[in-house]
């Protein structure tokens, strides 16, 4: 699962029908590449754009360390 993916949708409030909309393909295609990370590149780019981060930050699959 991408985690900054799926915060930043939370964050802009959008469904997962909003940002299939957005790249393009069904809600149901969407929910299925959001688990399984299958993007195609045009649909990375726009994602980027569309939440105005980074390839590297919005599918990124590490996990933050906590600080003391």
């Amino acid at each position: 699962m991408l985690r900054n993916l799926s915060a930043e949708q939370a964050r802009y409030e959008y469904t997962d029908a909003d940002v299939a909309g957005i790249i393009g393909i069904s809600r149901s295609s969407y929910s299925e590449k959001k688990k399984t990370g299958r993007f195609t590149m045009l649909e990375c780019k726009k994602l980027c754009q569309a939440f105005n981060c980074s390839f590297e930050y919005l599918f990124s699959d590490e996990v933050p360390e906590k600080t003391a």
